[in-house]
């Protein structure tokens, strides 16, 4: 018997779309209010209180290799980091089986937010 799909959550910025493993994806919101922070690289958006908590927020086209000129409609707060971390995105598809979006990449986030972030929490 084969192992089910990955289930991941399809995303787009700009006219690039992404898939996250949905195991990575905490919840979605609308992006709120942030406070700058300076000296960080221009992938941090900023600090954003969602519900009391303090979310470091990432720009999605930014991390893909884009200009992050605009801010995004939604909020893709992630479950590593200690849930401390949201990527803002233009659109949330849907949530799908990978191998019915073969055509779609998988966002390698460790390898994106490591840089930004240090080593995950858990992994130190």
């Amino acid at each position: 018997m084969s192992e089910p799909a990955q289930r991941v959550v399809v995303c787009r910025v700009g006219r690039e779309r992404f898939a996250i493993p949905v195991g990575a994806v905490r919840e979605v919101v609308a992006t709120p209010p942030r406070a700058r922070m300076p000296g960080v690289s221009p992938a941090v958006r900023g600090i954003a209180n969602v519900r009391g908590s303090l979310i470091t927020t990432l720009s999605g086209p930014a991390l893909l290799g884009f200009p992050a000129d605009v801010p995004a409609e939604w909020l893709l707060l992630l479950t590593g980091w200690r849930g401390r971390v949201g990527i803002e995105v233009d659109e949330v598809e849907d949530l799908f089986a990978l191998e019915d979006h073969d055509d779609v990449p998988l966002l390698a986030l460790d390898t994106l937010l490591e840089p930004l972030l240090g080593p995950e929490p858990s992994r130190r």
